[in-house]
């Protein structure tokens, strides 16, 4: 099998979520799949800070959270991984009805088909994309007709310039169909924002001050989510502003109006 350039912090999390059922007992979290995949790549895990595999694998669990919660109110839906790469988070979340699909860049998709760890269901695709702010995988979303769907962007933003961003929220709010959801993480600063008002949307500010919206793009009501999901999502959004060292993020659930 030929190899693949990952970045660092998506080997991060998949040693994270490999090593955690034996580092990090007390979450209770266990990925038999990462533990398998891990032990077919040239990666040693002693080389890891605890604090950050720790910290990235917290967040997982509260992405995980609220993706089952979605497929609990929606068990045929289906959702769109961007930039899925090492990604195992069906195996974790599969309720045996609700179809999946990981968009990576191509290599990353060639890298995916060709391991048999990701030919488990035929519920679960791999496709190929050039960009996250691609419209050929928003167009095609457009003739699923009325298919619940969810896109999760965890770790998708990471590295990306901020015209690309922008081009990602700009397309996706033009093109997505209303009841749409997205879960996204994203680096504290610059952070992305819901301001606590009645409708606020989406908004990034820049480093000139200049603030973008995204008027489709609003924050899941109180009350759409379980009490502990609500509190584990606070949780995250506090420890990325003490965390130092280890990659600190936040994650949104916002649905398109």
């Amino acid at each position: 099998m030929s190899s693949v350039a990952v970045p660092s912090d998506v080997v991060l999390s998949l040693v994270g979520r490999a090593v955690a059922r034996a580092r990090f007992p007390e979450l209770g979290f266990a990925d038999p799949w990462a533990e398998a995949m891990l032990a077919t790549l040239d990666v040693d895990p002693a080389g890891f800070d605890d604090r950050a595999l720790r910290a990235s694998t917290v967040r997982a669990m509260v992405v995980d959270g609220l993706v089952r919660h979605y497929f609990e109110r929606n068990p045929d839906g289906l959702a769109i991984a961007l930039s899925a790469g090492l990604c195992t988070r069906f195996s974790r979340v599969d309720n045996g009805r609700l179809r999946w699909v990981d968009l990576d860049p191509p290599h990353v998709a060639e890298f995916k088909c060709a391991h048999r760890l990701w030919q488990t269901s035929d519920r679960h695709a791999i496709a190929r994309c050039c960009s996250i702010a691609c419209t050929g995988w928003m167009d095609a979303l457009q003739g699923a007709g009325d298919v619940p769907t969810l896109l999760i962007a965890e770790g998708a933003l990471e590295r990306q310039p901020p015209e690309l961003v922008d081009a990602f929220f700009t397309r996706i709010s033009a093109r997505l169909a209303k009841g749409t959801e997205l879960i996204v993480d994203h680096e504290a600063h610059p952070p992305l924002r819901t301001p606590p008002r009645l409708r606020a949307c989406l908004e990034v500010p820049a480093a000139d001050g200049a603030v973008a919206r995204y008027p489709r793009l609003r924050p899941i009501g109180e009350g759409e989510v379980t009490p502990a999901l609500e509190q584990a999502l606070q949780r995250v959004s506090r420890a990325s502003r003490l965390l130092r060292g280890a990659r600190a993020s936040s994650v949104l659930h916002l649905r398109f109006e």
